[in-house]
């Protein structure tokens, strides 16, 4: 039986994450603009498979097929009254795959809009939406809420203190970063490392993350953590993508090969207490990276 994830993360060791889940769940059928979490109902088999060859390729950890299962996104499929039944549904599967020795991390997603004044959102609609999500993740015993490529850190530090507030065993906040022209890095809204983690830290956070992010190449994941570090001791989780994606005709390509990229995630190992891989990244990419980890120890 796994012991709880904070203590694991005490021990020092390193936990390998999962890959992408949008890449995998495209090809498996899932149409441009289709809802990939409402597949948690329609086609849990496929999801199913999707993290069941992550778990056999070495993943210990598997993230939950509901990036955006928010009243706001699921709105746009007329599905906002199925948020907890679509999330409970994506916490099962992830367990049944994963079984009773490996972690489940509830994924909660950005909402997809703007906190007022900036947006329409207001802080109260914000609450009741994260609240649902994440009480139903709970509910279907995961072992972490995980805020993953998030941008703002009004959104993020609401979601943090609501997953604290609704028991959450362990609360990973992880920020989808940019790099600057001119040198740097910061979210979409402008967010450093250094603020991230520092607010992070504060709301309540015990893991600090990065993941995805715009032209951000996988080994510069080793200056986020060192910026993290700068203001904060708190365990951290890295999730790189394969490369910077193109366009070729009508396919986005992600560049970095498995053999290519496992090196770099072996490295960013010895830096972090967790590594998966994000856009991009399937089970071939966590195959190679489990297997260049283990050859290191």
């Amino acid at each position: 039986m796994r012991i709880p994830l904070r203590e694991f993360l005490a021990t020092g060791k390193t936990l390998i994450a999962d890959g992408a889940m949008g890449t995998e769940l495209q090809k498996a059928g899932l149409e441009p603009g289709g809802c990939g979490d409402e597949w948690n109902l329609l086609y849990p088999e496929r999801v199913l498979a999707i993290q069941r060859a992550y778990a056999a390729a070495g993943s210990q950890c598997l993230i939950t097929n509901t990036f955006g299962s928010n009243a706001f996104v699921l709105a746009r499929y007329d599905l906002q009254d199925r948020v907890e039944e679509i999330a409970q549904a994506a916490a099962r599967i992830a367990r049944q795959a994963i079984g009773d020795d490996g972690y489940v991390l509830g994924d909660v997603g950005p909402c997809g809009g703007f906190l007022a004044p900036l947006g329409e959102i207001t802080e109260d609609e914000l609450a009741h939406s994260l609240r649902r999500q994440i009480g139903a993740l709970l509910s279907g015993g995961v072992d972490a809420i995980i805020f993953e490529t998030m941008t703002a850190l009004d959104e993020l530090e609401l979601g943090i203190r609501i997953a604290r507030e609704l028991g959450a065993p362990c609360i990973i906040a992880s920020l989808a970063f940019d790099k600057l022209k001119g040198g740097g890095y910061k979210t979409m809204m402008g967010v450093a490392p250094q603020d991230a983690a520092r607010a992070a830290t504060a709301a309540g956070a015990d893991v600090l993350g990065a993941n995805c992010g715009t032209r951000l190449e996988p080994a510069e994941f080793v200056e986020i953590t060192r910026l993290y570090r700068e203001v904060s001791g708190l365990p951290i989780m890295l999730q790189p993508n394969a490369g910077t994606p193109r366009l070729e005709g009508t396919n986005i390509v992600y560049p970095v090969l498995p053999d290519d990229i496992a090196p770099t995630l072996a490295e960013l190992a010895q830096h972090a207490a967790v590594v998966g891989g994000c856009c991009g990244s399937g089970p071939a990419y966590i195959r190679a990276f489990a297997e260049a980890l283990n050859s290191n120890r």
